[in-house]
């Protein structure tokens, strides 16, 4: 098919950070000055919308190749046995063996598919460029998806904090309950077991790495308050105590909603996020409401993270040279 040349318009959010894309027909390839358009306008502004009912598994593919080449998924069980490339993210009460366990009950609500903040794969030592997520089923009731800059979320930071975390790693390790030891989570979470048979992860098998709490945008400068609460333990070399107090303070400070983007979703709305600039949660759903999604994960790898084990790391390194 023929690239077509396209007039695209950039529309800021309400919010902080982001742009609505108006104007881009992924239903057939872009021309090369629009996709250079779109990918500069992500680096710009961190997460892109695009809203067209006409989207499919296809116009997300090709909108995922702008930013670059994708990759399945780490949680493997989880991406699409026909499409590697695509996952499926879906809650149907009426289909058990669907269901995403455990539940959760925060702020006197139960959920299904609740995520605290975090940036995708931080429990990995390469670190995944961005991903694309599609609504395909939106939820009738909540299931919003939240967004918070990590750039503004350093530039807000103290100049004391600002010297204080420059140079420090922070040791990240695989944890699927998120009652158990995650920073800037809700304190009142409850875990649900309503239905559940497996627990989420227990089979994944991720050695703990280890990434910098401060990047620096290559494209740009800009400093990145890298932090995903999610699956942060602790502050490398650091007494315990301390670490906990730092991970605490500087997780409320990055997850403050006053900074945050809400999608509310419409039918095969999609975002795409940078992740190594880029939070998200989800809000998840009430228990009795479906929804169903579609992401893709686009690779890429900010080559600062590292395995804590440094024969691992080693072997890895080892592996990328035969590759």
């Amino acid at each position: 098919m023929l690239n077509i040349a396209t007039t695209i318009e950039r529309r800021p959010l309400d919010a902080p950070f982001g742009l609505e894309i108006v104007g881009a027909d992924l239903t057939r390839d872009l021309d090369g000055a629009t996709r250079k358009a779109i990918h500069d306008a992500w680096i710009d502004a961190g997460i892109l919308l695009f809203r067209d009912v006409r989207n499919d598994d296809m116009a997300q593919m090709r909108l995922s190749t702008i930013f670059g080449e994708m990759e399945p998924a780490a949680t493997a069980d989880l991406n699409d046995p026909v499409n590697q490339f695509m996952m499926t993210l879906a809650y149907d009460p009426q289909d058990p063996s669907g269901r995403p366990n455990p539940f959760y009950r925060v702020d006197g609500i139960d959920r299904a598919g609740w995520l605290g903040w975090h940036w995708d794969q931080s429990f990995m030592p390469t670190i995944v460029r961005g991903a694309v997520l599609r609504m395909t089923e939106p939820a009738r009731t909540m299931g919003e998806t939240g967004f918070i800059d990590a750039i503004q979320a350093y530039d807000r930071l103290s100049p004391d904090m600002q010297k204080r975390i420059e140079g420090l790693e922070v040791v990240y390790e695989f944890n699927p309950d998120f009652c158990s030891g995650q920073f800037g989570f809700p304190t009142d979470i409850e875990r649900l077991d309503v239905g559940a048979t497996v627990k989420p992860g227990s089979h994944y098998n991720f050695p703990p790495v280890v990434h910098p709490l401060v990047i620096t945008q290559m494209e740009t400068g800009r400093k990145v308050l890298k932090l995903s609460p999610m699956h942060a333990r602790y502050v490398l070399g650091m007494e315990r105590a301390e670490s906990d107090a730092l991970l605490t303070e500087l997780a409320a400070h990055l997850g403050d909603p006053a900074h945050a983007y809400f999608h509310k979703w419409q039918e095969n709305d999609m975002v795409v996020w940078d992740n190594w600039r880029i939070v998200h949660s989800a809000n998840g759903v009430p228990l009795d409401c479906k929804r169903s999604a579609r992401r893709t994960t686009i690779a890429g790898d900010y080559k600062v993270g590292r395995y804590l084990d440094p024969t691992l790391d080693r072997d890895r390194e080892v592996k990328r040279l035969v590759d």
